[in-house]
């Protein structure tokens, strides 16, 4: 065989191989709707949902479960300013609900909090005095106030804890970190989370939700769980439950534990309260998108019950432990 006629088989053998010209293993594509908006906006890598995110589309999430479930989303520290609570509207006319979209960063709790829609100019003007130091950073102001992880003394009046040493400012937008680190990956600096596999699943698995909050699966017990990541988003009706990147030999083990936490007769392991006084049905299912398996569990809360089930059972640890059943 010629060297031209062995070049142009090598290139077909390659056609074949990466799914061109008609192969069925496309790639999904990119999610869409809301949360996926938010990861696009952050920033820091995320390898393997290494980095934890809060969102919350203000307005629908208040409708659905008040300031609560706004402040559920976000996280520990980032839900002493957008879940209702403190009094920085007071002293600085500062309103966090009244942000368009709320997005956090951290783990177990928040490393920061940005504010979508929103000019916290009094705040502003509050850390300023406060001994804040400001420096132009492309098409924001960077101010840094104190130490690493220090807490203001503005922001301590407002009853706010963990955030504000390392914050920005712009145009209809604001935010308060904890360090450099979180301040960039907020401001969309580093890899964007949307890109990498375990978040764009995330946002496909979850679906039409106006409040999530993603948390790395290490963070929910010491003992390994099998699991990357997991997700929990809140809609008008429903709560949803995605345990991301999941072992191959564990999407089984996973989703009979789901189903037998959430069944009729379950009780919650930590507070031993009936599930079904919470859940009106639940399903759970598995499957596989961009190479991340994972499990899903859908809720349907009671009737007049709170969208809060699932936030509840992460806080408690109960979570952790369903995941963890059999291990």
């Amino acid at each position: 065989m010629g060297r031209i006629a062995l070049i142009a088989l090598a290139f077909a053998v390659a056609l074949g191989a990466t799914g061109c010209g008609g192969g069925h293993d496309e790639a999904p594509p990119p999610p869409d709707g809301a949360f996926a908006a938010a990861l696009a906006s952050i920033g820091g890598g995320g390898l393997n949902g290494s980095l934890g995110v809060g969102w919350a589309d203000s307005a629908r999430a208040r409708a659905i479960g008040g300031p609560r479930l706004v402040g559920d989303a976000l996280g520990p520290n980032a839900d002493t300013v957008g879940g209702g609570g403190g009094g920085g509207e007071r002293l600085y006319g500062l309103n966090p609900l009244a942000a368009g979209r709320l997005v956090s960063v951290g783990g177990s709790y928040a490393f920061g909090l940005r504010l979508d829609g929103l000019e916290a100019r009094g705040l502003r003007r509050a850390l300023l005095a406060a001994g804040g130091r400001t420096r132009s950073a492309g098409n924001a102001e960077f101010m840094d106030v104190g130490g690493y992880a220090s807490v203001p003394e503005p922001l301590l009046r407002a009853d706010v804890n963990g955030l504000g040493a390392r914050d920005a400012f712009a145009d209809g937008l604001s935010v308060l970190a904890i360090s450099d680190t979180a301040r960039a990956a907020l401001l969309g600096r580093g890899g964007r989370l949307v890109d990498q596999p375990v978040y764009a699943t995330a946002a496909d698995c979850l679906g039409d939700v106006a409040a999530v909050r993603m948390v790395p699966a290490k963070l929910l017990l010491s003992i390994e769980l099998g699991a990357q990541a997991i997700a929990i988003g809140v809609g008008p009706d429903r709560e949803v439950l995605c345990v991301l990147g999941v072992d191959d030999d564990r999407v089984g083990e996973i989703a009979a534990s789901l189903r037998a936490a959430l069944g009729p007769d379950a009780r919650d392991p930590r507070s031993g309260e009936r599930v079904a006084d919470s859940v009106a049905a639940a399903e759970v299912t598995t499957g596989e998108e961009r190479g991340v398996r994972f499990v899903r569990a859908e809720l349907r809360p009671v009737p007049g019950g709170d969208p809060d089930f699932l936030f509840g059972a992460l806080s408690r640890g109960s979570l952790g432990d369903a995941l963890s059943a059999g291990r």
